[in-house]
């Protein structure tokens, strides 16, 4: 089979097809030359969910329509016979299910407004890895409107340890909690025990019930496979 590399949270229906044709032709010329008979096709991930309030949501059925015309259409065009057109939807199907919880410490005014809280990169690092941004909302007073101008950011020794950067949030004081989106996909599977910091626990809820599916770790986490060479214990 052959597999690619899509792109990272495309909202563009004709992207897919593009890159499906791209990718057909590939496996045309493969198959012609080097006489090589694909049984499936996968086009990678990609399927992009709205992060951003201006963001439009993808359409799904334009997009699969898309997709598999190109892919019929390729097949015969290269002579592929049948193949199996595969995708990877994981962000586009737990993106927006999962939340981030994290209760604010401190609020700080030092030129700007900024918001300390229990989380930060080391259990969600998209933002200080690659500048992400995910929608932050002040879960105990949702229905107050944004007021000022704020960074929210964690406890790691870092510059980069932000949430948010410049955004325009509800006025926020110590004991709030707030809850940063869509981080289900990247927020525990990118988490980490930097600094020395226990990973999350993690909670599922389901029509006003709750479930813990995942313990909070504690010190004796971050050691338990460490293993100390007999020299060092003389």
């Amino acid at each position: 089979g052959a597999h690619m590399m899509t792109g990272s949270n495309i909202l563009d229906p004709a992207y897919f097809k593009d890159i499906t044709e791209r990718l057909m032709d590939i496996l045309g010329r493969i198959a012609s030359e080097a006489g090589v008979n694909f049984s499936f096709v996968d086009i990678g991930g990609g399927l992009g969910v709205p992060y951003r309030p201006e963001d439009k949501p993808l359409d799904i059925e334009e997009t699969a329509r898309l997709v598999c015309r190109a892919f019929r259409r390729k097949s015969e065009e290269h002579g592929l016979g049948e193949m199996r057109l595969m995708m990877e939807p994981g962000r586009y199907l737990v993106a927006d299910s999962g939340f981030l919880l994290a209760r604010v410490h401190s609020v700080k005014r030092s030129g700007k407004l900024f918001i300390g809280t229990d989380a930060g990169m080391n259990t969600l690092l998209r933002p200080a890895l690659y500048g992400a941004y995910h929608p932050i909302l002040v879960a105990n007073r949702l229905d107050e409107p944004p007021e000022e101008e704020a960074t929210v950011v964690g406890q790691v020794c870092e510059n980069t340890d932000h949430l948010a950067r410049d955004r325009m949030l509800p006025r926020i004081r110590r004991g709030d909690l707030i809850a940063v989106a869509n981080a289900g996909a990247y927020g525990f599977a990118m988490s980490s025990q930097y600094n020395t910091r226990p990973r999350a626990a993690e909670a599922l809820t389901l029509e006003g019930k709750h479930w813990l599916i995942r313990k909070r770790e504690g010190l004796a986490d971050i050691t338990r496979n460490m293993a100390v060479p007999g020299w060092l214990r003389r």
